[in-house]
């Protein structure tokens, strides 16, 4: 034995190998090892159990097994040793043994249940040995041998080794089996016989250290019957505890498969019903016995609603006939066309739609009758995904195939492979993509040879890189020409980095090839024409041309590495200016001036320079480059011309100043002269002195017009007219001028036509007075120059730009005189201006007024074929002006003290004349002292200054009354300065003195008056007796129509001469208009815009030139709103247009004379039949007169004598503007009302009632 070599057999005695029992020793061994195997059965089952009671369950049950097979093991092991077997046992001691090996079976069933580290399993293993080896001497010591048995340290030591080892080893076999995937059942066994053997060599190695001391000898008896009792009883505890394991592992396999059973289930209905597709279930007679919730998600009906019901409810009506057959067909005949298949199907929704759907169908194989399951997958949205990867499979082609060049795939080594093309490289190549990729050798083709080493290496050598690449080369086109093209490119590459192909587009550079060799051609060109020279960002020379050089005088070597200031002019101006232009050109910046360069040997050039930055892909500066041409010769010119210029504007000031200082002398005279030609006129007077003085007065006016043209001409060259731009009406202004001019035409057998387009806007911003000037001026001489046919005014607007065409049918004008017709003082011809008169400052004025407007004026004529004038101005839209209201002309100013102060004597007394026929007082003063003095010593209401006067001027005399006035605290006494100037500087300069108003002479007495009363804030005075009269408003007109409200009575009467006349046309437009309201709404409702639009115009015309300018601009509106088919708009207007007609029609009731006037009205004359045939006689020997160019002054003082100073203010106008034709017109139309009178009653009023 073993033991021999750790005792000393002279005193000890060894245990025997005889002793033991070989088939207890075998049971003993199997009992340990099947213990331990179920145990690690046991535990495996714990490791699966999903609940803990399972798994506790397992796992005590286990430790029980283990636990109890080691006990177990241990005592039919001691049964085995003889002198055990002859003694007896503690029964106490035998159950406590027990205890070590239940705690250390208990620890490794729970070791066993996840993986450890070796660590662990050593310390498991280590406790595991513990336990067996405690249970191993308790139980020895239960034995009455206990007494006389020793053991051997080393032995003990030894056993304990082998127990921990193969315990340590069986559980890292167990684990790493079960990591490895073998078997549960060979790693059971394997692991489990393992750890059986752990126990049992243990066991074994201890008793092997067992010994006696000599003279405590044992006879022991193998033969003693004594011990198979005890060796059945543990037996049957081991056989109780397996049968307890086995029971616990029945229970614990019923429990999970039960349990598993139950997850099955439930895990199936819960796949069912979180299902999202829908799944129906039927029986082999189409009746549905399940439904789950994405079923009733997908067609709307519940459960409950479609158990028990046939399964064609949910199907088309063009199916439904033909379900129950398929299902018979297969159950009759086992057809599978619908089992097992899927296809896509429609599915009715409850609500009656169609729901498009994948149906998968399967037969469950059971007992009983037979079962369908269906699978409804919703294939709505899939659809919609197609049809959107259509749609980006579409615009990815288009993108493809709208890329600039071709877009190409191809092989990655090798020749140039196409495995792509998109379609344009049948334009790049002439060949088709298909015919490219069906024969690839073919693309590497038509690279050129020389071009393809270089194509090559730059593609492998960026596919080597992993970066892309872009490489320029020649191809040839099918029709044999060459083309440049670029290939740009990158490599795709799979997963393990290899080249799969290249993908790149081509693009054709053809024509940036031809353009950049034509840019150096410009580049080359320009460095021969001009000086050229380059310079770093600090300014110093890099390069220069053979031109700059020759120019300078330098060489090449002289000038490199120079700074910029050797050209320039050695002053300290000179450096900062172009150290200031320096820095701008390091910024980026152009420049280009004209300067003076200094040569070689010092002498000063005058050059035209041009700096240009060169800049890099990124904007910043790299250098400057300088073009230089030599202007020396052009400039000494331009010095010469500009000296020149100069004094032709000094002679043009010269002119204006001229002009403007003879203004005020040729002014101050005729103030004289019309005034008293006025005031002659209102005493009696001869018929030979009537005669004169009418000559005179005509004569005057006539002058006057003259002047004002000439004045125009020279305020305009100087720059003294000012516009006054504010919103105003385009078609008032149009209306206007055609009606002013329109009696005029008509007389000539004219036809006067304005068209005003839809577009144009109804109101504009600018000014409204100088552009009718220019209309007046434009269309005065298409009627002068136009003797049949028609002269047209068509206005247009676009893009801001109103444009005013003129057109006429008259003489035209020779294309060799068309360039002089805007010079001033320029006609046709002589004969021109001898036959139509005139001075031929018209077209001059209105060029001058177009261009201050900022527009431009074109004339296009063929002599005898008519002219055409286009005036262009840029008018901004403007909004709807404020009404003015007309002055009252009834209103008059209080009896005022006056101060006139004038040099002049007859201007002095033709205003206290006037002044006081007004019933104002005048005190007169010849110059500024004088007129000082008296405001120091008189108090006056009013001060009338003139401008210019010796001594002291009116400036400088309102200058001292306003001191004197802020010095002993006087009031401020109004002045109003009279100036014969038409200098605006003249406005400014009263303003500065303190004066408070301002009127030109000569005198214009409604002006004057206006002025007055703006500045006491009073109306202007009514119109005095024995004055001229004017037609005016008839009281018995209602208020609101004098407010203008309704009628503008001012335009209307300017237009028409009297009440009268304006009252039937008024009646005419409103019998016209009858029923017009009901047509237009009827127009509205029938959508006939174009019908609307010019029947509306038609009215916004009648209305403009009857004076009735609110209902003109709400007609403007309304045909603005047609041409735009604004239904919404137009139909609340057509109430407002009924409302404004019905106030035209009560004004015309309001201003209708009275029925039966108890006596003639004092402006009024009475006729007699004989007065009436006098009259008569008077209008006719007149319009003879007229119609030979004449004024018969007999006969025009008699009609003046006979009939009513209103019915003759539209005559006698034309007579003072000497428009003959016009004042024969309103000869005509006096005599046809002279004579309706005389048929209709003895006693004639002419004029209405005031």
């Amino acid at each position: 034995m073993w033991i021999h070599l750790l005792t000393d057999p002279t005193h000890h005695v060894p245990m025997q190998w005889a002793w033991m029992d070989p088939l207890l020793v075998a049971i003993s061994v199997i009992v340990a090892v099947c213990s331990a195997s179920m145990a690690l059965h046991m535990a495996g089952l714990a490791r699966k159990a999903r609940r803990a009671t399972t798994r506790n369950l397992a796992q005590a049950s286990g430790a029980c097994c283990l636990g109890g097979g080691i006990w177990s093991m241990h005592f039919i092991g001691m049964l085995a040793f003889t002198p055990c077997a002859n003694g007896s046992f503690s029964t106490l001691l035998s159950t406590l043994s027990a205890l070590p090996s239940l705690l250390a079976a208990a620890w490794v069933m729970r070791a066993l249940q996840r993986p450890a580290p070796w660590p662990r399993l050593l310390l498991s293993g280590s406790l595991f040995g513990a336990g067996v080896a405690a249970m191993h001497f308790g139980g020895m010591a239960a034995s009455d041998a206990a007494s006389s048995i020793r053991y051997a340290p080393l032995g003990l030591l030894l056993a304990v080794v082998v127990g921990v080892g193969l315990a340590t080893a069986g559980l890292a076999l167990h684990q790493r089996l079960l990591q490895a995937g073998v078997r549960l059942r060979t790693t059971t066994m394997l692991s489990g016989a393992l750890l059986g053997l752990s126990v049992s060599g243990m066991h074994y190695a201890a008793m092997g250290a067992i010994y006696w001391p000599v003279g405590d000898t044992v006879a022991p008896d193998p033969l003693a019957p004594n011990y198979w009792p005890l060796v059945l009883v543990t037996a049957a505890v081991c056989l109780a505890l397996g049968l307890l394991a086995l029971g616990v592992n029945l229970i614990v396999r019923w429990s999970e498969l039960f349990a598993q059973i139950r997850r099955s289930e439930a895990r199936l209905r819960a796949v069912v019903d979180t299902a999202v597709d829908g799944i129906i279930m039927i029986e082999g007679d189409g009746r549905i016995c399940a439904f789950n919730p994405a079923a009733e998600r997908l067609l709307g009906w519940s459960a409950a609603e479609v158990l028990g019901r046939n399964v064609s409810m949910l199907m088309p009506p063009t199916d439904q006939q033909a379900h129950d057959g398929y299902l018979q067909r297969h159950l009759r005949t086992g057809a599978t066309s619908i089992i097992g298949s899927g296809r896509e199907v429609h599915a009715l929704h409850k609500e009656g739609e169609q729901v498009a759907v994948r149906l998968a169908v399967g037969r469950v194989l059971t007992e009983g009758p037979p079962l369908f399951v269906g699978f409804l997958t919703d294939i709505r949205q899939r659809r919609a995904m197609e049809a959107s990867l259509r749609h980006s499979e579409e615009q990815h082609r288009t993108l493809i195939s709208n890329i600039p060049g071709v877009t190409f795939r191809r092989a990655g080594r090798g020749i140039w492979q196409p495995l792509f093309l998109s379609k344009p490289v049948e334009t790049l190549t002439g060949w088709p993509a298909e015919a490219l990729l069906s024969q690839p050798q073919r693309m590497e083709a038509l690279v050129l040879s020389q071009d393809i080493p270089g194509l090559t290496e730059a593609v492998y050598s960026a596919i080597d890189a992993g970066v892309a690449y872009s490489h320029e080369y020649r191809l040839r086109h099918r029709d044999g020409s060459v083309r440049w093209v670029r290939e740009s490119g990158r490599g795709v590459y799979d997963e393990d980095g290899q080249l799969r192909w290249i993908d790149g587009v081509l693009i054709d550079h053809t024509e940036t090839k031809a353009r950049n060799a034509e840019f150096e051609g410009t580049v080359t060109a320009i460095n021969r024409a001009v000086a050229v020279v380059e310079y770093s960002l600090d300014g110093h020379v890099l390069h220069a041309n053979q031109n700059f050089l020759e120019m300078f005088g330098y060489s090449l070597d002289e000038v490199q590495g120079e700074h910029y200031h050797l050209f320039c002019l050695d002053t300290p101006q000179c450096h900062a200016e172009t150290a200031l232009m320096w820095q701008q050109l390091q910024r980026g910046d152009f420049a280009s001036l004209e300067c003076q360069a200094r040569v070689k040997h010092g002498e000063l050039l005058w050059v035209q320079t041009t700096f240009s930055p060169i800049l890099d892909a990124g904007g910043k500066t790299l250098r400057i480059t300088q073009l230089l041409t030599d202007i020396t010769a052009s400039r000494t010119l331009s010095d010469a011309l500009l000296q020149a210029k100069e004094k032709a504007e000094a002679a043009a000031a010269a002119r204006s100043t001229f002009l403007a200082n003879m203004s005020h002398e040729i002014r101050t005279p005729m103030n004289a002269i019309i005034g008293f030609s006025e005031t002659l006129l209102d005493t009696p007077l001869g018929a030979t002195q009537q005669r004169y003085v009418e000559t005179v007065y005509r004569s005057a006016r006539s002058m006057l017009r003259l002047l004002n043209d000439i004045l125009d001409t020279a305020k305009l060259d100087k720059g003294a007219v000012q516009l006054e731009e504010e919103d105003f009406v385009v078609a008032d202004v149009c209306h206007l001028v055609v009606g002013t001019l329109r009696i005029q035409a008509e007389k000539k057998g004219l036809h006067l036509l304005l068209d005003i387009q839809p577009q144009v806007p109804a109101y504009l911003r600018g000014d409204a007075l100088r552009i009718q000037q220019v209309l007046t001026n434009l269309m005065g001489n298409a009627v002068k120059f136009t003797e049949r046919g028609h002269v047209l005014l068509e206005v247009g607007y676009h893009q801001g730009m109103l444009q005013l065409r003129v057109q006429d049918t008259g003489i035209g004008i020779a294309q060799e005189k068309l360039s002089h017709i805007f010079d001033p003082f320029a006609q046709a011809d002589a004969s021109t201006t001898r036959r139509y008169g005139g001075t031929g400052l018209g077209t001059t004025i209105s060029r001058q007024l177009t261009q201050l407007m900022g527009g431009q004026i074109s004339v296009r004529s063929q002599l005898g074929a008519g002219t055409e004038f286009l005036v262009q101005l840029p008018l901004p839209a403007g909004q709807a002006p404020e009404r003015r209201l007309p002055a009252a002309h009834g209103a008059t100013l209080p009896a005022l003290r006056i101060l006139a102060v004038d040099d002049v004597p007859q201007n002095l007394e033709l205003l206290q004349v006037v002044m006081q026929r007004y019933g104002h007082n005048v005190a007169l003063a010849h110059d500024g002292h004088e007129a000082v003095r008296l405001r120091q010593t008189q108090d006056f209401d009013l001060i009338l200054m003139d401008l210019q006067m010796p001594h002291m001027d009116g400036l400088e005399a309102a200058r001292s009354i306003r001191h004197w006035e802020a010095a002993h605290g006087q009031r401020h006494m109004p002045i109003i300065a009279l100036s014969a100037s038409v200098l605006a500087q003249d406005r400014q300069n009263s303003d500065a003195a303190g004066m408070d108003g301002f009127a030109t002479k000569p005198l214009e007495l409604p002006k004057l008056m206006a002025e007055m009363a703006r500045v006491l804030s009073e109306h202007p005075p009514a119109t005095p007796a024995g004055a001229p009269l004017q037609a005016a408003a008839p009281a018995t007109a209602s208020a609101y129509a004098l407010d203008g409200s309704v009628a503008d009575w001012d335009a209307g009467l300017a237009l028409w001469g009297g009440v009268e006349p304006l009252r039937a046309a008024w009646t005419r437009f409103l019998g016209e208009q009858h029923g017009r309201t009901q047509e237009l709404r009827q127009r509205v409702q029938q959508g006939d815009w174009e019908g609307i639009r010019t029947t509306v115009h038609r009215m916004r015309g009648a209305a403009g030139n009857l004076g009735l300018q609110p209902l003109q601009t709400l007609l403007a509106q309304m045909e603005h709103d047609a041409q735009h088919q604004d239904r919404a708009a137009l139909e609340p207007q057509l109430p407002q247009l009924a409302k404004a007609l019905a106030q035209v029609e009560a004004l015309l009731r309001a201003s209708a004379p009275a029925a039966t006037p108890a006596a003639p009205p004092r402006t009024a004359a009475t006729l007699s039949p004989a007065q009436q045939s006098q009259a008569l006689a008077a209008l006719h020997a007149l319009g003879e007169a007229l119609q030979q160019g004449e004024i018969a002054s007999p006969a025009l003082q008699a009609v003046q004598q006979l009939l009513p100073a209103p019915e003759l203010v539209a005559l006698l106008e034309a007579l003072d503007l000497f428009e003959f034709e016009r004042a024969l017109e309103c000869v005509r139309t006096l005599s046809t009302r002279l004579e309706t009178c005389v048929d209709d009653e003895p006693h004639a009023h002419l004029a209405p009632q005031p």
